[in-house]
């Protein structure tokens, strides 16, 4: 169940990977309202390389909801007893849901300005849940003495601020993107507006980045206890070494004009730090313990 529970969440992440392209790319309009065909055919043109990005990311829907499906069901049935396991599995199901009705309603009305970012953040929020999900079917503990035990809370709390300012980031990072503010804001023109305002969008731009400051500083905050307390030194580098990089992208895309290349590499980046700040999460709350004192 652990090694099924590792691939569900791969293939989530392959397809917030192929989502993410076929936003960067703008394919998705390339089949068509018709889903889930594309164009009213089972084998559409494939010349055309947004139809390819558009239909492969179709494909990858229906086996992530079988495996999801399958990953949630055998570990409520065979961890039925542990709280976490039970809570996270259901939460996987209900986010998958969601997920797959925004997802579809996406497709059927055009993909209206603003409407992705829905689809956006309950497909990162599932694939939070799902990670966290296969580190509560580990078993093993690691017992921490009480001092270190309070030192590394007080981490995790920070860590836990910080990466929830993240999470709100990047769904704030794709509102701006879907709905068409940054087109405003650095005039590239577009068929479809939600967002009109210069000011509007340069509100919400520097919203953003002050939530990339707030988060960098409690990345920065989180080695320095990962390093000092011995734990979690690894993920503790590449989460904030990941946080540095989406910030030299976005900067990137702002000044070459929001370029396909440089838009997917945040894209990639910005999941690549989600799936690290959950291992981070999981690692604390599931396979970290204090120590019990024999009577």
């Amino acid at each position: 169940m652990k090694k099924f529970s590792i691939l569900t969440t791969f293939v989530t992440f392959l397809a917030l990977i192929l989502g993410n392209l076929v936003v960067a790319t703008n394919s998705g309009d390339a089949c068509g309202t018709t889903w889930p065909v594309c164009n009213g055919h089972v084998i559409p043109d494939f010349t055309d390389y947004h139809v390819l990005i558009e239909y492969s990311h179709r494909l990858m829907v229906p086996l992530l909801v079988f495996l999801t499906a399958i990953n949630a069901v055998g570990a409520i049935y065979k961890y039925r007893k542990q709280k976490s396991v039970f809570v996270l599995a259901v939460l996987s199901l209900v986010l998958l849901i969601l997920q797959s009705m925004i997802g579809g309603l996406n497709v059927l009305l055009g993909t209206p300005p603003g409407f992705t970012t829905f689809d956006v953040t309950f497909s990162q929020l599932l694939l939070i849940v799902l990670v966290l999900l296969s580190y509560s079917l580990h078993e093993k503990k690691i017992e921490l003495n009480r001092t270190s035990w309070e030192s590394v809370s007080m981490s995790y709390r920070a860590f836990l601020i910080g990466y929830m300012a993240y999470v709100a980031q990047v769904i704030l990072g794709a509102f701006f993107k879907h709905s068409r503010a940054s087109n405003v804001m650095m005039d590239i023109p577009a068929m479809e507006y939600l967002i009109t305002s210069e000011s509007v969008a340069n509100a919400v731009y520097s919203l953003h980045w002050v939530a990339t400051f707030v988060v960098i500083v409690a990345a920065i905050w989180f080695v320095i206890y990962a390093s000092r307390f011995n734990y979690h030194i690894l993920l503790s580098w590449l989460y904030l070494i990941s946080l540095l990089l989406n910030a030299v992208v976005g900067f990137i895309i702002v000044v070459t004009g929001n370029v396909v290349l440089a838009s997917s590499m945040h894209m990639l980046i910005s999941t690549v730090t989600m799936v690290i700040g959950a291992c981070i999460l999981g690692g604390y709350w599931f396979k970290l313990q204090k120590k019990t004192l024999n009577a």
